[in-house]
């Protein structure tokens, strides 16, 4: 994988200042209540045909906005499968912000319970959450080539996959990251900064899960199963 590549193949493109343009204007509506579910979905479908477009191997592989319908339909499927791959993550959160009120709010028992979640719930988190990313990831591509939200939660398929290529996955889980922090620490200038972050985060991430799917795609696959979702 090539982590600079996704960064610099945006502006490879001869059209790259309109498509960033409008990635920055979905993103904004994706901080109103209710229409930033459409536009939330709208930009994970557009993440999702870049994932194809490079997978394909297609020279200028950032889309351009246009079928939003198809766009919507399609990053409303990765917006349900994130939604319950992270239930546990509601869950959890739910039971640290209700506790402490239940229990009277003592300074005996705050004190206690942050120990407890600082040193037994949040190590078990940040491994769930690796672990969900990384098979939320593998989703993404299979999702990419066969168009069926039940890929998602084919869990027997993902872990093996997971399990085959887990040099690979983890190569992905940290180039990610790394983007993220990199992106979030333009975030300190203001204004351009905040504007290239939201600009670059979906094209940048979108082009590493590609690159990700190109290169489990050069590994022997198993057949799929394509149930009727």
């Amino acid at each position: 994988m090539d982590f600079t590549r996704a960064f610099s193949y945006v502006f490879d493109d001869k059209q790259w200042t309109e498509k960033l343009v409008l990635t920055v204007i979905m993103a904004f509506l994706a901080g109103i209540p209710l229409l930033g579910l459409v536009a939330l979905a709208a930009l994970l479908g557009y993440v999702v045909e870049l994932v194809q477009n490079v997978r394909d191997g297609r020279p200028d592989p950032l889309p351009r906005w246009g079928n939003y319908g198809d766009k919507i339909a399609s990053g409303g499927n990765v917006l349900v499968a994130f939604i319950v791959y992270n239930i546990g993550n509601f869950l959890v959160v739910c039971c640290i912000a209700t506790v402490p009120g239940l229990m009277g709010n003592s300074e005996m028992f705050t004190s206690g319970f942050s120990l407890v979640v600082l040193c037994c719930i949040f190590p078990v988190l940040l491994i769930y959450n690796l672990f969900i990313w990384a098979m939320l990831a593998i989703g993404v591509v299979r999702y990419a080539e066969v168009g069926t939200i039940g890929v998602f939660f084919q869990f027997g398929d993902l872990f093996s996959t997971l399990n085959a290529h887990s040099r690979l996955v983890v190569q992905w889980v940290v180039f990610s990251f790394i983007a993220s922090f990199a992106l979030g620490f333009i975030n300190v200038v203001p204004c351009i900064g905040w504007l290239a972050s939201l600009a670059l985060i979906f094209p940048v991430q979108g082009h590493l899960l590609g690159q990700l799917a190109l290169a489990l795609d050069d590994k022997p696959k198993r057949k799929l199963k394509r149930p009727g979702y």
